[in-house]
């Protein structure tokens, strides 16, 4: 059992280009990539009602071949989590697993259809659960270099863009507040209130305008003209702090692909020895 367990982890875990099961990391991983990007197209295509009633048979068909697959995969991740040194004790080993992100998504992008396959369900949460097999798209991040280098920058930058996504937040109800008092009075069915007014807000930080709601007083004009120069440069924070991310990430990569010379014992040490994740 020990020896199908590594085996099971060398194929679903390990990099196919390292792992003794290298063809069959690559069909699996394939294999899951397809069926997610077939669930994406099928569950876009099912809202025209017209090819969603025509192909009604084939759209189920997918839909429980994926769900078997999906949790055929997550069962046997967790079996063989506790491989993982994160999570090597047998028990909470495998529960701490399943709160990771990823094994959320996972388990998310499964259990829509067995709630609704045991419990007789509202037909319109019905519809909100199908929303929730988009997040199989999720599951791409195990396959993909690049939303994993995507998913680290945003990781190690979280709490410089939490920090701005805060101000930002304070920006915009600062700015709905005070256009508020003063065009409520010019304009009382559009600028009812600070939270209706928190559209107008929204659509001139983001520099989009609408048009549909907008300024008449002087006062009101010269806030929106500062709101929208404020807009482009605090919106324009995230951007600077991914694209640096990236940055690092890159050099991080690099360094972690080369075979590095000791200057002290001129011995080989490998890149990715030198970091801890």
């Amino acid at each position: 059992m020990a020896d199908i367990k590594k085996t099971v982890f060398s194929i679903l875990e390990k990099d196919p280009k390292t792992s003794e099961f290298g063809w069959i990391a690559m069909i699996v991983n394939f294999s899951i990539v397809a069926l997610v990007f077939s669930n994406i197209f099928a569950v876009i295509i099912q809202t025209e009602k017209s090819i969603a009633t025509k192909y009604d048979t084939f759209f189920s068909l997918l839909e429980t071949v994926s769900v078997v697959f999906f949790t055929i995969e997550y069962l046997l991740r967790v079996w063989i989590s506790n491989l993982h040194k994160r999570f090597s004790h047998v028990v909470w080993g495998r529960f701490k697993y399943t709160l990771t992100p990823i094994a959320i998504v996972d388990l998310l992008a499964i259990l829509p259809f067995y709630l609704n396959l045991l419990f007789p369900i509202d037909f319109r949460f019905i519809t909100i659960l199908r929303f929730f097999r988009l997040l199989r798209i999720f599951k791409l991040r195990r396959y993909s270099q690049a939303l994993n280098t995507l998913w680290k920058v945003i990781v190690d930058k979280k709490e410089e863009l939490v920090i701005t996504f805060v101000t930002i937040l304070g920006l915009l109800i600062v700015s709905a507040s005070l256009m508020y008092y003063i065009e409520r009075t010019s304009q009382p069915e559009l600028f009812s209130s600070i939270p209706a007014t928190m559209w107008w807000s929204v659509s001139t930080l983001t520099t989009v305008g609408y048009g549909d709601i907008v300024p008449i007083t002087s006062f009101g004009k010269l806030l929106s003209a500062c709101i929208a120069m404020l807009g482009i440069a605090m919106f324009a924070l995230p951007a600077a702090l991914l694209s640096s991310g990236f940055t690092e990430q890159i050099k991080k990569q690099r360094i972690k692909n080369t075979i590095h010379t000791c200057p002290h014992c001129q011995g080989k040490i490998n890149g990715k020895d030198l970091f801890n994740d």
